[in-house]
C-alpha cells in the first residue's frame, strides 16, 4: 500500500472510531432535546392556566355577584329563608 492510501485508512478509520464513540451521546442528545421540548409546552400550558386563574381570582374579588354565583353552583349555598329543588332525572 502506498503512503497516501495509508493515511487515508487512517483518517477514514480515525472518523469511524469517533462517529461510532457519540452515538450513544447523540441519542442523549435527542432525548434530553424531546423532553426540553415537552417541558417547555408543559411550561406554556401551566401559564395560561395560572393566568386563567388569576383572572377568575380578579373577577371574584371585584364582583360579589360572581362570587356568590360560584358558591350556589360549586358549593350549594343559599341564603337564609331559601329552599333548592333538586330534580332528579
Amino acid at each position: 500500500m502506498r503512503r497516501r492510501d495509508r493515511k487515508k485508512v487512517i483518517v477514514i478509520s480515525i472518523c469511524v472510531f469517533f462517529v461510532l464513540i457519540s452515538i450513544p451521546r447523540i441519542k442523549n442528545l435527542v432525548t434530553y432535546y424531546r423532553k426540553l421540548q415537552y417541558y417547555n409546552t408543559e411550561i406554556i400550558k401551566l401559564q395560561e392556566e395560572n393566568e386563567a386563574l388569576r383572572e377568575k381570582i380578579r373577577t371574584m374579588e371585584e364582583d360579589p355577584y360572581y362570587t356568590e354565583k360560584m358558591l350556589r353552583e360549586n358549593h350549594g349555598y343559599v341564603k337564609e329563608g331559601e329552599y333548592i329543588y333538586r330534580i332528579n332525572k
